[in-house]
């Protein structure tokens, strides 16, 4: 199992690629601005955090729109690919009524796969302006948080993942269940 994890210059990148590592996956950075048929031998992508605004700076995050709508594999959004998955595919993103920065209350909604064997509330770092406020067409809502409500989400394929939190961060608590979960869908 091959994963490209689609880097946007996040913070935390480096520990997406220790944890991944860590459960069994083969894992390697992708340049976003690489065409998309070199980006086509994954069979998983991971859309990392980064800086930028999916709403000002799109055209920063090189062809990774294009991954999002024209690759068929497992996919899952932290942070700003969250943002991007939802924004790429007609969800609403913008600037957060109340922007979240260190530990945030999750409220799960639905245990569906990513957030399977996680409890109904645990602690996740944060560190966003932006938020997604709708989720795309055919996603449903699988967390919350008091001031971001779409927290998770899942379309109907069971296929793109996305979380506004980071699992990566060891503060995160079951962080590493959510990246577990996403690597089991990879492997079918």
């Amino acid at each position: 199992m091959k994963i490209g994890l689609i880097y946007f210059g996040g913070q935390y990148n480096h520990l997406i690629l220790k944890n991944v590592k860590y459960l069994g996956g083969d894992i390697e950075t992708v340049d976003p601005s690489l065409p998309l048929e070199r980006v086509k031998g994954y069979d998983c992508l991971i859309f990392s955090g980064g800086p930028q605004s999916v709403k000002e700076e799109l055209h920063r995050m090189g062809n990774s729109p294009l991954f999002v709508r024209e690759l068929s594999v497992p996919k899952l959004g932290i942070c700003l690919g969250h943002q991007l998955i939802a924004h790429v595919l007609g969800g609403v993103v913008d600037r957060a009524n109340t922007p979240e920065f260190g530990l945030v209350r999750i409220k799960v909604e639905d245990h569906d796969t990513i957030l399977r064997g996680i409890p109904s509330e645990f602690n996740a770092w944060e560190s966003h302006n932006d938020e997604v406020k709708f989720p795309p067409p055919g996603f449903r809502v699988l967390a919350s948080s008091e001031t971001t409500k779409v927290q998770s989400m899942v379309n109907s394929d069971n296929a793109i993942f996305t979380v506004q939190f980071h699992p990566e961060v060891k503060h995160t608590e079951h962080g590493t269940q959510v990246l577990k979960n996403f690597l089991e869908v990879c492997k079918k």
